[in-house]
């Protein structure tokens, strides 16, 4: 017989796991020691607040799988739980260094998902564009989208990008090209319009519409040598395969396998692999905030740096990312990208935050309450993904999540 082990244990696994990686080598990490020297603090072990967060993850467990399982705020919360509530009950655990009201910030916005998750809201009378009609449609603003990029671009194209090399070259050829069309565009096309084509023609079995979209893909890829394009399409193929259970079932799995590895790695001194991964996905975020909130407090800068800039004058010489980079890892041309808490309490403290949170869950809520199949949910994961490590208003208006809005009303809303 095959054993069947309940989701529940997966996520007990992966937090002890993760646990263990940030205590056993992530907190000795040198960028932990910069701020352990400007907080004159150390990121230690406490054993009060090991506890305390036990508690917590056991009670977000508990509220995340009263969910339905058959809800896209189910693996939506999940992945917040994931990538941001359990990274930062395991930081909190370090001390007085990570601040209390940081854990707070973020018990909020997973208590504001979950409950606005249970709003409901009809959205039958919305109308809707069937999949030939969308797969065509995409083609052609991408066949009209892309000629200003050939145009500009075309010149610069590496072919050796395709293979990953000459990647940092092409980018800082291109770099001096791009103009607020390419800014407001390009995530557009590489995040949601391409990979709706790839998507909407593997479930029309149009094969050579599958073909067109991934040359689409990979011109856009070629405009910049970005490699977050190459790992979009990888994301929306994986899960267009599973079901959301399924999806949440495999991501735990998989996560708690692979930090298992990095573990078994790390005892032979070859520290790449979680330096790249965890370290960076799940633990950059928590330490960034800590820095957002020591350098913001008391002086937050009113949006100054979004396109009220016209409105309210910006205080600094230098973007907030540099400016952070700067004063706590002694390199300005380090760009500290801050997510949502952090960028929230930037802009207007504790109440900034709050909007935050509100926008994030009010956003999935809207999504939860459209009859999304989970299929598309790969889509979803990219934005969720830059919530967690960009502006917020930034994400709305360059990185997609207004346009995918509005793409899940009219494509991907399956109404009866």
């Amino acid at each position: 017989m095959k054993l069947k082990i309940p989701v529940s244990v997966y996520f007990i696994v992966y937090f002890c796991l993760l646990m263990l990686l940030y205590h056993f080598k992530i907190k000795d990490y040198f960028y932990w020691r910069y701020i352990e020297e400007l907080q004159e603090a150390k990121f230690e072990f406490s054993t009060v607040r090991f506890f305390i967060a036990m508690i917590l993850f056991f009670l977000n467990l508990n509220f995340l799988l009263r969910i339905k399982k058959t809800k896209l705020a189910y693996l939506v919360l999940t992945l917040f739980f994931i990538l941001l509530t359990i990274p930062s009950l395991i930081a909190f655990t370090s001390g007085t260094i990570y601040p209390t009201k940081i854990l707070v910030y973020h018990q909020g916005l997973f208590f504001g998902i979950y409950l606005f998750s249970k709003v409901k809201i009809n959205f039958d009378g919305i109308p809707k564009i069937n999949k030939y009609q969308s797969l065509y449609l995409l083609l052609t603003i991408t066949a009209i989208g892309i000629i200003p990029y050939l145009i500009v671009y075309g010149p610069y194209i590496n072919l050796k990008n395709l293979v990953l090399l000459d990647v940092y070259k092409t980018r800082s050829a291109m770099s001096g090209l791009s103009n607020p069309y390419f800014g407001y565009t390009y995530s557009l096309f590489t995040k949601i319009v391409i990979p709706l084509i790839i998507v909407f023609a593997l479930e029309l079995r149009k094969i050579i519409w599958v073909i067109t979209g991934v040359v689409f893909l990979m011109l856009f890829y070629l405009f910049g040598a970005h490699k977050t394009v190459y790992m979009g399409l990888i994301i929306v193929l994986i899960f267009y395969r599973f079901n959301f259970s399924q999806s949440v079932k495999y991501l735990t799995k998989y996560s708690s396998i692979a930090i298992i590895a990095c573990i078994v790695l790390a005892l032979f001194n070859y520290d790449y692999p979680w330096i790249l991964s965890f370290r960076r996905v799940h633990f950059i975020p928590t330490l960034l905030d800590i820095c957002y909130i020591d350098f913001f407090t008391d002086k937050p800068i009113y949006w100054s740096e979004s396109i009220l800039n016209r409105f309210i004058e910006y205080p600094y010489e230098i973007r907030s990312t540099h400016l952070i980079g700067e004063t706590y890892f002694n390199r300005s041309d380090v760009s500290a990208n801050n997510g949502l808490v952090s960028e929230g309490f930037m802009n207007l403290g504790s109440c900034g935050v709050i909007i935050n949170c509100f926008l994030i869950a009010t956003y999935f809520m809207i999504l939860n309450n459209l009859k999304i199949s989970a299929k598309y949910f790969g889509l979803f994961f990219l934005v969720i993904f830059s919530f967690i490590s960009s502006s917020v208003f930034t994400v709305f208006l360059t990185h997609g999540a207004l346009a995918l809005l509005l793409v899940s009303m009219f494509l991907l809303n399956n109404k009866e």
